[in-house]
């Protein structure tokens, strides 16, 4: 069976409109790229098997385009905090990456609470009130201190105990592949 080729032309595409943040973000933003390095080096690997493997599985389809969509959407929210908070000042935001990386992380938790159906609202009104407290010292350029980021591992073994979530981050599982893909 052949896979459709749509979201790979998509893909390209899309590389070629962001190249030049692309660029900065791998050159500069090491702390800032490292959360995607594993999610572009499996999709980058699979987008040019596509092409050399007449053998190319549904489950590779699958795995390109989760990573994908994950990457598109998440440059996409990065690229709107450097707008509204940094003033498109990559080296700036850089300084705080790992209040950046903060951020994000807390934003796919809640996409995790969001689509379990065993969470409550409570849970959620949680993490959307802590997303608030940090998006309060990135609005003003200061360091989160490390109390915060203790406050977010309280909730989210709360979150994740009570409503028995067994969570992996994107790129932890794209690791995992990397590594079954032997590209490490």
């Amino acid at each position: 069976m052949r896979i459709d080729e749509t979201i790979y032309n998509e893909y390209a595409s899309w590389q070629l409109e962001n190249s030049d943040f692309l660029s900065l973000l791998k050159e500069k933003g090491n702390d800032l790229y490292y959360r995607f390095k594993h999610v572009f080096d499996v999709i980058d690997y699979l987008y040019l098997q596509l092409v050399e493997d007449d053998n190319y599985s549904l489950e590779e389809d699958q795995i390109f385009q989760t990573g994908y969509f994950y990457l598109a959407n998440q440059l996409l929210e990065l690229k709107e905090i450097l707008k509204n908070y940094y003033n498109d000042d990559f080296d700036l935001a850089n300084k705080f990456a790992k209040d950046i990386n903060l951020l994000l992380n807390t934003h796919d938790f809640q996409a995790e609470v969001l689509n379990s159906i065993s969470t409550d609202n409570t849970s959620l009104k949680e993490l959307l009130e802590f997303d608030k407290k940090i998006i309060k010292y990135i609005a003003k350029q200061e360091t989160i201190p490390d109390n915060v980021f203790k406050e977010l591992d309280s909730i989210l073994i709360k979150v994740f105990d009570e409503s028995e979530i067994n969570y992996l981050t994107v790129n932890n599982i794209f690791l995992e592949i990397a590594d079954e893909l032997n590209i490490l």
